[in-house]
């Protein structure tokens, strides 16, 4: 079946988008069943840009057919194994490695024809390169497919289909097409399920933080720490703004969540969900009001906003505060408000925030959800190295 109808089942596979979405735990047919124990899990549909190749008459691999659409993406984070059970003779297990090798978004998929690039599962339980054997396992067989053994392999996989001499290999950028195929022993029509699975280290990633972007693993790392999350179902919003409410919330954590005195604030009440974080992060001296005794929550925070609340910060935590960039080096450093000037140069010297390709460095302007991201990954890591 391997060599046969392989080719046939995967482009079929991908043109009616025919992989089952599973439940929160499990999938079955009347051939197999599939599970999914995880710490964490989603089952997002994807929109994915997928590359098949085959190999020519000298055996290179060159592009074939191609395939857009959107897909149902099985993703899991954190401790996960994948189990399946049979519940017929002849049943094959097989993974595919649909890789991002050059980042931009398009999924390639090898088939070899008479010598597939895949993994199979044997009748010991192994996974392992396709050896041009048929490895059809029996009925109430179980077997284990631990994530990081999918990763260990999807990762030699990848850095085999890299560029010479590339040793950064992201496990993020696969995706991995099990597929679980039977023939029936008295015919019948041959049957196959497709699961398409997506690993993460520790978090799963909204899908609108593209693998490879600037500030992926800022992100990665924001969510991890709890510093931020979803703004709805499988997004992250990178683009969007920040209120000031919303980083007293993630600083006032940062400092271990302590309960703050009560502050005058006209605009902060007993019922807001920021009143703990707003008091503490006056009282610490991390965060001012914005005048007339009013803290501002839902005032979209600035850049040069967020250098001086960061610069307070550290302040506040006994970090010597030295170095600063000049702000003349920018085409619009001179319109940096007096009160955050110093803060400004100091953030832009540790490159917490950085100046825009056109040479400026907006400092009126609204942070973005992906630039907070950033500018806390290297505060944490960096500066309170924790």
């Amino acid at each position: 079946m391997i060599k046969q109808n392989r080719w046939l089942c995967l482009f079929l596979a991908f043109l009616l988008f025919a992989g089952p979405a599973l439940p929160v735990q499990a999938a079955e047919a009347d051939f197999a069943s599939f599970l999914i124990d995880g710490d964490e899990m989603d089952f997002p549909q994807r929109p994915l840009h997928i590359q098949l190749y085959q190999r020519d008459q000298t055996g290179t691999f060159v592009p074939s057919d191609q395939v857009v659409g959107s897909f149902p993406l099985n993703r899991t984070a954190g401790n996960t194994t994948f189990y399946i059970q049979l519940h017929a003779d002849g049943v094959q297990v097989t993974v595919d490695y649909l890789t991002d090798a050059n980042s931009d978004g398009v999924y390639e998929l090898l088939d070899g024809q008479d010598d597939p690039i895949c993994d199979v599962v044997t009748a010991d339980g192994r996974l392992t390169a396709w050896d041009g054997v048929d490895h059809r396992l029996e009925e109430g067989q179980i077997f284990a497919l631990p994530a990081d053994l999918l990763a260990s392999r999807g990762q030699a996989v990848l850095q085999g289909r890299l560029a010479a001499g590339q040793e950064d290999v992201d496990p993020d950028h696969l995706i991995y097409l099990l597929s679980l195929s039977y023939v029936p022993a008295g015919g019948g029509e041959p049957q196959t399920l497709h699961y398409y699975l997506q690993l993460f280290q520790s978090v799963i990633i909204p899908s609108d933080v593209p693998v490879g972007s600037w500030y992926y693993e800022a992100v990665e790392y924001g969510l991890a720490q709890g510093f931020f999350s979803g703004t709805g179902e499988d997004s992250f919003s990178p683009q969007g703004t920040v209120t000031r409410a919303q980083l007293a919330q993630i600083l006032w954590r940062l400092g271990g969540s302590e309960e703050g005195r009560e502050v005058s604030f006209t605009d902060v009440s007993s019922g807001d969900w920021f009143l703990d974080a707003a008091c503490w992060c006056a009282q610490e001296g991390v965060m001012s009001g914005v005048g007339d005794q009013r803290f501002g929550p839902n005032q979209v925070l600035s850049r040069e906003q967020l250098a001086l609340i960061l610069y307070q910060y550290a302040r506040r935590t006994g970090l010597q505060m030295e170095g600063g960039q000049s702000l003349a080096l920018f085409t619009d450093g001179p319109s940096t408000s007096s009160w955050a000037r110093e803060a400004l140069g100091w953030a832009v010297d540790h490159q917490l925030l950085s100046g825009y390709e056109d040479g400026s460095l907006h400092p009126g302007q609204g942070v973005t959800r992906a630039e907070l991201a950033v500018a806390l990954y290297r505060f944490c890591q960096d500066l309170l190295e924790l």
